[in-house]
This record gives structure tokens, sequence and C-alpha cells, in this order.
């Protein structure tokens, strides 16, 4: 009665989303990623996962004792209870796994991928959002295969005991294509890596269940020790409510900034919603919220910079410049001189290799150790043919790389890396 309470309590939009991942999952994935109900989404793969083990705790039962089991009706309340009580435990188990120690490092293993941030952070800011996009995975995963589950553990009683354990063996590997599917496109739309480097996260994420064995150990001595129980849950409580905070605040940040724009002379709530639609890989809505703002303020010069950047991102190469020439009339020294950089990048990918390299010496003028300017400029040096200077460009980024501070090796060790591929590739 208090499941269905909560569950006419929770927002209809929330429940949709986890609903939705069974038909429409990048739609649904995206509504996770944005709202983050993490409330729901742990209590629906709760009761995912409650369903399931019930299921599969028949067969696991059967498996090991190898009898028939009786019609449902003739057993005790007995049995039933301690079937009952044995589901429950196993889903609160899959839950803190989940939460504890799946999430927590598929979030290390997009950060290396991705070299946003230090560690704690990235999980920091986007614990709310896997976490949830986890969970109605998981949620979506089960009850998928919840009916065959269902099936097999009613048949059991017709099949012999190595087929019983073959089916519960089956049963435990079902589940995982899904989830593994619905967290590669959480991943790569939460990270934006790329949907092979977030097949490769999702994959080598599985390693955490390794760490499974040691929580069910875990959690075994905790049972036996109420008040350590009670310590974990208060720390843990403690720890996902931090989390869950920069969820909170980001959320509402948004919704003031889409309160904000309802202001028509206010260019900078704007701007400020385009850049969260750009983090995002929204790119339609940043368009649309950069062009806003610089129609508002036509000195926007930071809309046009980020307008240019979609733009050069997309290959709208002559779209990109026109952005570019109206910062540099208004800004030439625009975000730490980058606009000669972008627009250098532009050029380079127009092929017009002598301008891209006159904008990015005019860069490098101002930001020597810029290791993206240093690779970019190799490689421009190479299309002119000048291969001895691109093999001493491209040296020059590593040892700017690997002169860095600790902050910035790690996110610009993609350029040493590139710069090495590079000689090697002119050695061979």
């Amino acid at each position: 009665m208090l499941t269905a309470l909560c569950f006419i309590r929770m927002p209809m939009r929330d429940l949709s989303l986890v609903t939705g991942l069974l038909w429409q999952p990048l739609t649904a994935l995206k509504g996770l990623r944005d709202r983050a109900p993490f409330g729901l989404t742990a209590l629906g793969a709760w009761l995912a996962a409650f369903l399931y083990a019930l299921a599969a705790t028949v067969l696991e039962g059967y498996a090991q004792s190898g009898r028939l089991f009786a019609l449902p009706g003739t057993h005790t309340p007995q049995f039933w209870l301690g079937n009952l009580q044995s589901a429950a435990l196993n889903a609160a188990l899959l839950l803190l796994f989940v939460t504890v120690l799946y999430v927590p490092f598929a979030i290390l293993l997009a950060n290396l991928f991705e070299r946003r941030a230090s560690f704690s952070l990235v999980l920091r800011e986007e614990y709310a959002a896997v976490a949830s996009c986890a969970l109605a995975a998981l949620a979506a995963a089960l009850l998928v295969t919840l009916l065959p589950a269902a099936v097999i553990s009613w048949q059991s009683a017709w099949l012999n005991s190595e087929a019983v354990v073959g089916y519960f063996v089956l049963l435990l590997v079902i589940p995982l294509p899904v989830f593994a599917a619905l967290m590669t496109l959480a991943v790569g739309l939460i990270f934006r890596i790329g949907w092979a480097r977030a097949a490769v996260v999702t994959l080598l994420s599985f390693l955490s269940l390794f760490g499974l064995v040691v929580l069910m150990q875990a959690v075994a001595f905790l049972l036996a020790s109420p008040f350590l129980l009670l310590l974990l849950l208060y720390f843990l409580r403690d720890q996902i409510r931090d989390l869950l905070s920069a969820r909170d605040s980001r959320r509402s940040f948004k919704q003031n900034l889409e309160a904000a724009t309802l202001n028509p002379a206010d260019a900078s709530a704007h701007y400020n919603l385009g850049l969260i639609y750009q983090q995002r890989g929204e790119y339609a809505q940043a368009v649309q919220s950069f062009q806003r703002a610089s129609e508002i303020d036509p000195q926007e010069a930071d809309a046009h910079y980020q307008l240019g950047r979609i733009a050069r991102e997309q290959g709208k190469l002559n779209e990109a410049i026109e952005h570019f020439e109206k910062v540099v009339r208004q800004a030439p020294n625009h975000s730490q001189y980058e606009i000669w950089r972008e627009t250098g990048l532009v050029y380079y990918a127009a092929k017009q290799y002598p301008d891209a390299l006159a904008m990015l010496d005019k860069f490098l003028a101002q930001r020597t150790t810029d290791a993206e300017a240093r690779y970019w400029r190799g490689m421009t040096l190479a299309q002119l043919g000048r291969d001895g200077e691109a093999a001493a460009e491209m040296q020059t980024c590593i040892e700017t790389v690997r002169t860095a501070p600790a902050y910035k090796y790690r996110t610009e060790r993609r350029w040493l890396q590139r710069a090495q591929n590079f000689l090697r590739e002119r050695q061979a």
C-alpha cells in the first residue's frame, strides 16, 4: 500500500521517462540525464530486482535441492516469508552495488576518456545523472527478462536438476546485454565521448562485479552487527545526499535561467542557458539560445564565439568564419586570445593552410604554452610540406605537456599522444 502511494505522488513525467526506456531509450535517457530522478529510479530498480529475485529464488532452491516443488498453495507461510525476505535482501544488495560501486567506477572510467576534471569533481557533478540512468537501465533490463524468469520458475517442476541449473545461469546473464546497451547510450549522452568509447567504458565497468563478492561479505558481516549497519546507512545517506545536492543546485540554476529568459532584455540569461545546452550536446537548443542573446545584444561577443565553435564542429565553415569575424571586430583578445586559435582551426578544416598558420602564430604569440595550438600548428606545417618544422613543432607540443602542472597535464595529455603518434608515423 505504501509503495502504491509513493508511486501516485511521484511526478508522472519522471515515471514516463523510466517506462520510456523500453521503446524510446535515447529520448528517455536524455530526460533522465536532465532531471535525474534518483528516488524514483531507485524504487523502480528495487521493485524490478525484487520480482526478478523472487522468481529466481525458486529456481535456485530447486537447483540446489534437486526436488520437485509442490504447488504454491501447498507451501507454508514460513516458506513464502523466507523467499520474500531473501528476494528483498538480494534486491537491496543489488541496489547498493549499483549506487556505491558500479556508478562511481563507471564515472571514473568515463573521465579517463574525457579528462574533464578531477574524479571527485566529475563524481559530484554527474553522479545523480549516471546513477539515475543506471538504476532505470537496471529496472528495464530486469523487467524485460522477468517473463522468461517467471516461465522457467513455473516450469521448473518438469525439468531435471541439471537443466534447471543451466536455466538459472542463463537468467543471471540475460539482463546484462540489455543493461549494457542502455548504459552505453547513457554514458555517451552524459559524457559525450562517442559511442565506441562509451561501449568500452560500459564493458570495462563490469569489472566492478568483482567487488560484488566483497560487498556481499561485508553486508553479511554488518547484518550480524546492527550498530555497524546503522552507522554504514547513516554514512551512505550523507554521502549520497551530498552528491545529489549538486543535481538540485544545477536543476534550480537552469530553472532560474529559463525564468530569466522571459525578460526580453536579458541577453546573458539566454547565453548562459545556451552554455548548458551546449555542454549537454543539445546543439539545436544551444544555437537558438545564443542567437537570441545576439539578437537582444548585438555586442554579445560570447554568443557569436560559441555559435562559431558549434558551426565549426558541424562543418559549417563559412558560418563559423562569419561569427568569428564579428568577435574579432568587437574583442580581438576574446577568451584570452582563443578566438585566433579557433579561427585557425576553421581555416585548417577549409584547407586554407597559410591562413591557418597565420592565425595560429598570432595566438601562440600570446599563449606560447597552449598544447592544442602547438599540435595544430605542427599539422598545418606538415600540410604545407615543411616536414622538418612540423616535427620540431610536435616535439615542442610534447615538451609543453610534459612540463605542465598536474591539473593541466590531465586535460592536455591527448595532444601529447597525438603528437607522439604523428612522429611515429613519420619515422615508420
